[in-house]
């Protein structure tokens, strides 16, 4: 689990949804981590070329993000994901052949791909309408996040229909 940061922020987001395993056909709860305009990303240094040192630099998003195929978490980040689901849970995925935290199958244990989860219209994390945004729950988290991810999903529409984007920021963990 020692992936390089590439994403932090002061502030985040625990989105929790409900969604059918694609393997046993039951319903389960999956959780995923957003997070709040002004995170940060580190970006490489696109003006420097092939002989020269590369110094990467942080930039302000404006925007809110999901992230997914996420191969670190800061410990913290971690505690307080394991209070939220035992089912999210850093894991190999034989069908990418790749390492990341990933959502489990509460009833059958198999991992959910984060693909089908947050880049398929209609997944667990990419809905289509606002009646589907709305059944995303947004938990606000006043705690720092350091993450590894390869996947980012900036400004994902209906955001805004998610339960609990709206409210002020106070402070539930």
């Amino acid at each position: 689990m020692s992936g390089d940061i590439n994403i932090r922020s002061g502030r985040y987001f625990i989105a929790r949804t409900v969604a059918t395993c694609w393997c046993c056909r039951a319903s389960t709860r999956l959780i995923a981590v957003a997070l709040p305009p002004e995170h940060e990303t580190l970006a490489m240094d696109a003006d420097a070329g092939p002989e020269e040192l590369v110094h990467d630099t942080w930039q302000e998003a404006s925007c809110n993000a999901f992230l997914f195929y996420i191969d670190y978490l800061s410990d913290d980040v971690q505690k307080q994901l394991s209070k939220i689901s035992s089912f999210y849970r850093f894991d190999f995925n034989t069908a990418t052949s790749g390492t990341y935290w990933a959502n489990h199958c509460e009833r059958c244990g198999a991992i959910l791909d984060d693909h089908d989860l947050f880049c398929e219209p209609g997944g667990a994390f990419l809905p289509t309408a606002h009646s589907s945004a709305a059944a995303i729950e947004l938990l606000r988290v006043e705690k720092p996040i350091e993450a590894g991810a390869a996947g980012y999903a900036c400004e994902p529409e209906f955001f805004a229909s998610m339960e609990g984007s709206e409210a002020p920021w106070p402070s539930i963990f």
